[in-house]
């Protein structure tokens, strides 16, 4: 299978403060550039490329507490190099690849002088892997700037210069030629956090012998006259030497359908801006979700153990961090969109399965304030039943309900889920009442007549009462749809057919029961089981 890699690096680098002096990959020439024949010539070498345009290119970098390394083989505190950039413009705006600063949200760079600078995300194009980045608290600084070139106007076979940081290696440029110009070039990635696959269907690539490496993303690609034509963005794995760069009338095109100069006051860039910075924390909260969640099983570790584990405790106190960073970047995503179900709901999800019902009770009460949709909140309120079901804290879970119910007695959902509850912990006869109530309140309430059939049929063996409730479920289906959805009826009805020995019945609600679709092994194995009860028949 080919593989597509991401040019993206974290390599450690240890330094002191953010104005100590920078350390190349590269020595400095002693000799004097000649800036007559710079001047004079339309073409240069590579000394002259790098020369020229060097103080305008930066490096990436963030700060992480949570890095594994391979060396100490051990989890530390540390700064790391994530890609490469270009300076375009006086005051301080970068442009890179987006997946060089997604899910980064401690930006630095470094500029060619050796100092560090805190950055900010500002604008994105995810579907062409672009981005541009803001040096903050420049103090008035100008910075130096690149040219850019037209990208249109390659030809194959021209010679072209990479510049970048390849693993860590900073200010290294390679050498090539444009081996081919790919329109419309479709590619797929695998995401480094969660390892899934994702699309990307570039405008125009441009493919260069120029050797490039992880930590050359976001990286310049110039032509002979010093112009930067492309980003230096993605490689075969294990192909030789098939590297990719996004050409730069692309990114041109990015940079001018936004007003930058005003993008804090001009409503429309405001508005793209805040698109940008919405989907960014969405995905810093969902890496930090992960990370907690994945973890999460050493903090119940810490809170039961009785004897001391330095591994575990530090686990802990990481899974906390995440959870604290997750839930601080959820809020932000609300800040800038407060009507975001999505984002409530992966936040509900994060309480849920960290154990952290207060919370989870807060936020539910919050989301009832604010959406009117019975159906996101019977999402969120089923959410938190699983949760309280799985950990078998049923108490807890009808003490929640409860006082969501008495909070809105319209709220019928939460009465069934009261019901469901009772049903978990073997008090069937108070799950009847529950359902019982319900049917009262609302006499098309289908799956209260579902679940009463079930209790009856499963637990107390009253298969006569049992094919009530579910004859009047699927009877209630009937006139309002015309078929049923519902896989508990024609289940039921079938197994109560076969008890009483009524095979054409049965063979009928098998017919009902395979026509609809299932994918859970639970499902599946009722299906088995009606059968195997007609089989059984003969």
């Amino acid at each position: 299978m080919i593989k597509y890699i991401w040019l993206l690096a974290a390599f450690m680098v240890t330094f002191t403060a953010f104005n100590s002096s920078a350390v190349y990959a590269q020595e400095k020439s002693n000799e004097p550039l000649n800036r007559q024949m710079l001047s004079d010539s339309s073409n240069f070498n590579a000394e002259q490329i790098i020369e020229r345009n060097k103080s305008a290119l930066i490096s990436i970098w963030y700060h992480t507490d949570n890095y594994y390394s391979y060396f100490s083989y051990s989890t530390i505190d540390t700064t790391l190099l994530n890609g490469s950039g270009f300076i375009f413009s006086e005051d301080g705006l970068i442009g890179t690849n987006y997946h060089v600063v997604d899910g980064i949200d401690s930006l630095i760079v470094k500029t060619a002088d050796g100092t560090y600078y805190d950055a900010e995300l500002l604008i994105i194009d995810e579907k062409n892997d672009m981005a541009i980045i803001r040096i903050k608290n420049a103090n008035g600084t100008k910075f130096p700037t690149i040219k850019f070139g037209n990208s249109d106007a390659i030809k194959v076979g021209q010679e072209v210069f990479a510049i970048g940081s390849p693993l860590g290696y900073e200010y290294t440029i390679s050498q090539g030629i444009i081996a081919g110009i790919r329109d419309n070039e479709k590619v797929s990635f695998t995401d480094p956090v969660t390892y899934s696959p994702i699309e990307k269907n570039f405008e125009k690539v441009l493919q260069i012998t120029a050797a490039i490496s992880p930590g050359n993303s976001g990286g310049a690609l110039f032509n002979r006259k010093g112009e930067v034509i492309g980003i230096t963005t993605y490689t075969y794995s294990g192909y030789g030497n098939l590297n990719f760069a996004i050409a730069v009338n692309s990114f041109v095109y990015f940079m001018n359908s936004v007003d930058i100069a005003n993008i804090d006051n001009n409503p429309e860039a405001k508005k793209k801006r805040e698109e940008s910075l919405y989907y960014s924390n969405l995905r810093l909260a969902g890496n930090y979700k992960s990370e907690a969640t994945y973890n999460w099983i050493y903090v119940k570790q810490k809170d039961t153990m009785k004897v001391i584990d330095t591994f575990v405790v530090k686990q802990d106190s990481i899974a906390r961090v995440n959870f604290n960073k997750a839930e601080s970047f959820y809020y932000k995503c609300l800040d800038i969109a407060p009507d975001s179900f999505n984002v409530y709901r992966d936040m509900m999800d994060l309480y849920v399965y960290c154990e952290n019902f207060p919370k989870a009770e807060n936020l539910y009460d919050t989301i009832k304030a604010r959406f009117q949709s019975d159906s996101l909140l019977n999402l969120l309120s089923s959410s938190l039943a699983s949760a309280y079901t799985t950990s078998k804290d049923y108490k807890k879970a009808l003490e929640f309900y409860e006082k969501m119910s008495k909070k809105d007695t319209s709220d019928n959902y939460l009465r069934y889920q009261i019901g469901t509850i009772y049903e978990s912990m073997g008090k069937y006869n108070k799950a009847i009442k529950e359902y019982k109530k319900l049917i009262k309140k609302d006499p098309l309430y289908t799956q209260a007549y579902i679940q009463l059939g079930s209790v009856y049929f499963n637990k107390l063996k009253d298969y006569r009462t049992a094919k009530q409730y579910i004859e009047k479920a699927y009877d209630m289906e009937m006139v309002t749809y015309g078929s049923t959805y519902y896989l508990d009826i024609p289940y039921l009805l079938g197994m109560i057919a076969c008890k009483e020995r009524k095979k054409t019945d049965a063979m009928l609600y098998y017919m009902d029961l395979k026509s609809i679709y299932t994918y859970t092994t639970e499902d599946n194995k009722k299906k088995a089981d009606l059968l195997k009860a007609i089989r059984d028949l003969n």
